[in-house]
């Protein structure tokens, strides 16, 4: 799904475009998932994880666009990819049709900025129109502030997956399970 591009002046002043990536937008997205996976442990790979090479990222980048049931918010400070936010469909069986994940990331330094609320507000609303009835998503246990931002945009916790994730230095970390239903 491509969106229209938006110009965003955020809270502490800084203008961003938020739209839909394209092919030469690749590299900067393989740069920002390298930096974001190195500031936090509240995303899914480590930095030396990431190993896409330019043509899986273009498969990516191009499949999203032409599906009809994903979309891809991808903020832009110049060419300089800052943040994401995706949602695609838990499957494709009639079962499932009605549920999608959504998932966040965005470079510290644009953290608490109103970005993400803006960008799951955009989300959301795309859901929606497609005819989506229910978005999930997880989060890790200590991670206080992406819970309040779900919260603050309406989805509630439903479970916990004990020891979802073990840290190199070999401590887990639970997974919380939280959905919003939009009907």
């Amino acid at each position: 799904m491509i969106l229209p591009e938006e110009k965003l002046t955020l809270k502490d002043g800084r203008t961003v475009i938020i739209r839909t990536p394209e092919e030469k937008d690749a590299q900067a997205l393989l740069d920002y998932l390298k930096k974001t996976a190195g500031e936090t442990d509240f995303l899914i790979r480590y930095p030396e994880e990431i190993t896409f090479t330019l043509e899986s990222e273009y498969n990516i980048i191009n499949s999203t666009r032409e599906s009809e049931d994903s979309a891809w918010f991808t903020v832009f400070e110049g060419d300089r990819v800052v943040g994401n936010c995706t949602f695609s469909p838990i499957g494709s069986q009639m079962k499932f049709r009605h549920r999608c994940s959504i998932a966040i990331a965005l470079e510290q330094s644009y953290c608490s900025c109103g970005l993400g609320a803006v960008l799951f507000e955009r989300a959301i609303d795309t859901a929606r129109k497609i005819g989506y009835e229910q978005i999930e998503l997880g989060v890790f246990e200590d991670n206080d502030r992406g819970r309040a931002l779900y919260k603050k945009m309406g989805f509630e916790e439903y479970g916990r997956i004990p020891h979802a994730v073990r840290l190199k230095d070999g401590s887990y970390k639970d997974e919380i399970t939280m959905v919003l239903f939009l009907q």
